[in-house]
C-alpha cells in the first residue's frame, strides 16, 4: 500500500468554472465502479471517446453537439490540443476519487497518467515496493489494448513535460 498525497495544485480549483462540472460528472461516472478494473475500463473508455470526439472535423464536433454556430470557422481544438489536456482530466477524475492509497495494479496504471505529481509518486511508490505489484502493473499493459492506446495518446503530452524540463532525469525515475 502506498499513501496518496493531496495534490499541491487541485485541477478543480485551477481549471475555468465551465470545465468544472463536467471534471466533476468523469469523476463521477468512474467513482461508480465496484473495483479498479471496472474503473480502469471506464477511464480508458471515457478519455479514448473523448479524443475520438476531438479528432472529428470542428464542423462534424458542432453538428453532434447540436450547437447552431457557423460551422465554416474553426474552434481552434483538435486531437493534438485535447491529447495535451487528457493527464489533467485524468488528475480531475483521480482527485474526484479521493482515494488515500495505492493498492492495486490497474489503479497505479491509471494514476501514472495523472498530471499530479503526487498521483504518480504514490503509484510509482506501489510499484517499487514489491517486485510483484510492478510486474502486475507491466503484464496490465501488455494485456490491455484500451490502457495501450490512452498511453500512445498522451506521449506527445510527457515528450513536450519532459522537453521542457531539459534533459536531466528526475530524481524519482525508476531505473
Amino acid at each position: 500500500m502506498a499513501t496518496i498525497a493531496t495534490p499541491a495544485r487541485s485541477v478543480f480549483e485551477t481549471s475555468p468554472e465551465k470545465l468544472r462540472p463536467f471534471l466533476h460528472s468523469l469523476a463521477g461516472r468512474v467513482s461508480g465502479g465496484a473495483n479498479w478494473m471496472v474503473r480502469k475500463k471506464t477511464v480508458c473508455d471515457l478519455l479514448l471517446g473523448l479524443d475520438a470526439f476531438f479528432a472529428l472535423p470542428a464542423e462534424e464536433r458542432r453538428a453532434l453537439m447540436g450547437t447552431g454556430e457557423d460551422v465554416s470557422s474553426q474552434d481552434g481544438t483538435g486531437p493534438e490540443d485535447f491529447r495535451n489536456v487528457l493527464p489533467l482530466y485524468v488528475g480531475a477524475i483521480l482527485e474526484g476519487l479521493k482515494e488515500e492509497a495505492v493498492t492495486q495494479p490497474e489503479q497505479a496504471a491509471i494514476y501514472m497518467l495523472s498530471i499530479h505529481p503526487e498521483h504518480q509518486m504514490a503509484a510509482e511508490e506501489w510499484m517499487l515496493a514489491d517486485p510483484r505489484n510492478g510486474k502486475a502493473v507491466r503484464r496490465m499493459i501488455r494485456s490491455d489494448r484500451r490502457y495501450r492506446q490512452l498511453m500512445e495518446r498522451m506521449a506527445d503530452h510527457w515528450k513536450k513535460t519532459r522537453a521542457g524540463q531539459g534533459n536531466s532525469e528526475t530524481a524519482s525515475s525508476p531505473r
